[in-house]
C-alpha cells in the first residue's frame, strides 16, 4: 500500500516520464558519514534495463558513477533537494554508482528510488 504522499509523488514521476513504477526504496543519509558503496542495481526482479527514478530530498550530496570495468572514468553529479535523476537503458550493466562519505558536516538526506519489480 502507498500513502497518499508517495502515490502522489509516484503518478507524477510516471505521467511526466511515462515510465510505471510499483515499488518506492527510502535511503536515510543521517549525515556526512553515511554512504553506500560503489554498486550496480542488477537483481534480476528489475528486468534488463531497469529504470529507476531517485528523487532527492534534503542536503545536496554528490552521486558518483564510475565505468563497471574502467575505474579511472568517473563522474559526479551534485543532487540538489527536489532533484530527481532517472537511470535506465545500459546504465547499471556499465556503470557502477555510489554515495560516498563527506568530509564536510552534512544534515540528513532522504533518497526515495522508484523502481518496477518483476516477479522472477
Amino acid at each position: 500500500l502507498w500513502s497518499p504522499e508517495l502515490f502522489s509523488l509516484k503518478q507524477r514521476i510516471e505521467e511526466t516520464f511515462g515510465y510505471q513504477f510499483n515499488s518506492v526504496l527510502l535511503n536515510l543519509y543521517r549525515d556526512h558519514n553515511d554512504s553506500v558503496a560503489w554498486h550496480r542495481d542488477k537483481e534480476s526482479r528489475y528486468g534488463k534495463r531497469p529504470v529507476i527514478a531517485s528523487l532527492s530530498l534534503g542536503q545536496t550530496r554528490n552521486f558518483d558513477f564510475r565505468k563497471k570495468d574502467h575505474h579511472q572514468s568517473k563522474y559526479s553529479l551534485s543532487l540538489p533537494h527536489g532533484s530527481l535523476l532517472i537511470m535506465k537503458g545500459n546504465l547499471q550493466e556499465n556503470w557502477e554508482h555510489r554515495i560516498a562519505k563527506s568530509v564536510a558536516t552534512m544534515k540528513e538526506r532522504i533518497n526515495l528510488t522508484f523502481r518496477l519489480v518483476r516477479e522472477v
